[in-house]
C-alpha cells in the first residue's frame, strides 16, 4: 500500500479532519431528516405527472435552497482543490437530505413510494469538458410511463445553463428506439431537447430515456456542478435484484457512506478526469475490507 493511500484512508476515516475540508457542510445524519409529502397534491404536481407520462422526464423546482445549493458547490470545490472527487461530497450530510426532498417530491407526484438506491455521483465539469455521454439508465426492460419502476434524478448545483453544459433528453416519444431496442443509444438530432436550470432545481426521469450531459463551453461564466440520485418503486424492487436499496438515511454513517462511495468510484470513476489513481487505490482497498468484514 502506498503512502498516499494511506493517508487518503486516514483523512477519510476522520469526519473531523474532512469537515476541515468543506467547513460549510455538515456530518452526523444531523441535517438528514424525513420529508414526507404533503397529503394532496397540487397543479405542480399534476403538470409534471402528465410530462412524465408524456415526455419521460420532468422537473421540480426549489429541492435545495440558494444558499444550501451554493455550500454545496463551495464545498466541492473544496474537495477538489484537495485532489478529492466532486462525488466525496457524499460523506456529508447535505446531498442526503436533497435525496430526501426529492424522494418525497416524486412520491406526491406519482403517488407510488419510492427508496432511494445505492446509486450516487457528483460532478464539477469546468470550461471546455464534458458531461457523461447519452445513456439510459435502464435498457433491459420497458418500465411504466405514469410511474416508472426506476427513477433518475440530476440536481443542478449550480445554475445550468446551454453554455454551462445542460442535461439533453429524448422525449420518449420521439426516441425511434423506444421501446423496442433500448440498447441503442442514436436518436434525431431534431429530436434533443436541452433542459437548462437554475441552482437547486431537479431534473427527473423514466430511467429508459435517453439523455446525457451536454459540454461546458470555453466561453462558459462557470463550471457545471451537480448531483444524482436514483429512485425504485418500493413494490418493484424485487424486479431489480442487483439495485441496493437504502435504509434509514440518518443511519448512513461515515463508515457506510465511505463503503457505498468506494463501490460508486469502482463503478464509475474508471473514466472520470477527478478520480485519481490514488483515489481508485482507496476504493478497492476500501470495498476489499468491507466485502472482508461487512458492516452491519
Amino acid at each position: 500500500m502506498s503512502r498516499p493511500v494511506q493517508e487518503l484512508l486516514a483523512l477519510l476515516a476522520s469526519p473531523s479532519r474532512l469537515q476541515q475540508i468543506a467547513t460549510d457542510l455538515h456530518m452526523g445524519g444531523a441535517q438528514v431528516a424525513a420529508a414526507p409529502p404533503e397529503p394532496k397534491r397540487s397543479d405542480e404536481d399534476a403538470r409534471q405527472r402528465t410530462w412524465l407520462a408524456q415526455d419521460g422526464f420532468g422537473e421540480i423546482c426549489s429541492v435545495a435552497g440558494g444558499a444550501a445549493a451554493a455550500a454545496l458547490v463551495r464545498g466541492i470545490e473544496a474537495l477538489r482543490a484537495q485532489d478529492l472527487p466532486a462525488t466525496f461530497v457524499y460523506a456529508f450530510d447535505e446531498p442526503w437530505a436533497i435525496g430526501e426532498q426529492v424522494r418525497a417530491r416524486i412520491a406526491r407526484v406519482t403517488g407510488h413510494d419510492y427508496r432511494l438506491v445505492e446509486d450516487v455521483w457528483a460532478w464539477l465539469i469546468p470550461s471546455g469538458q464534458g458531461g457523461w455521454p447519452p445513456h439510459r439508465g435502464i435498457h433491459h426492460e420497458r418500465l411504466d410511463r405514469e410511474a416508472p419502476e426506476i427513477i433518475n434524478v440530476w440536481v443542478a448545483l449550480s445554475d445550468v445553463t446551454a453554455d454551462r453544459g445542460c442535461m439533453h433528453a429524448i422525449p420518449l416519444d420521439e426516441d425511434p428506439h423506444y421501446p423496442g431496442a433500448l440498447d441503442r443509444i442514436d436518436a434525431p438530432l431534431s429530436s434533443v431537447r436541452a433542459l437548462p436550470v437554475t441552482a437547486g432545481t431537479a431534473l427527473f426521469w423514466n430511467a429508459n430515456v435517453l439523455h446525457w450531459g451536454g459540454r461546458c463551453a470555453a466561453r462558459a461564466d462557470g463550471p457545471r456542478v451537480s448531483c444524482s440520485f436514483t429512485l425504485c418503486r418500493t413494490d418493484a424492487a424485487a424486479r431489480f435484484p442487483d439495485l441496493t436499496l437504502l435504509g434509514p438515511l440518518a443511519e448512513l454513517d461515515l463508515g457506510k457512506r465511505m463503503d457505498l462511495l468506494a463501490r460508486m468510484v469502482l463503478l464509475y470513476g474508471h473514466d472520470q478526469g477527478d478520480v485519481s489513481d490514488v483515489v481508485r487505490e482507496w476504493a478497492r482497498i476500501t470495498h476489499g475490507l468491507a466485502s472482508r468484514f461487512s458492516r452491519p
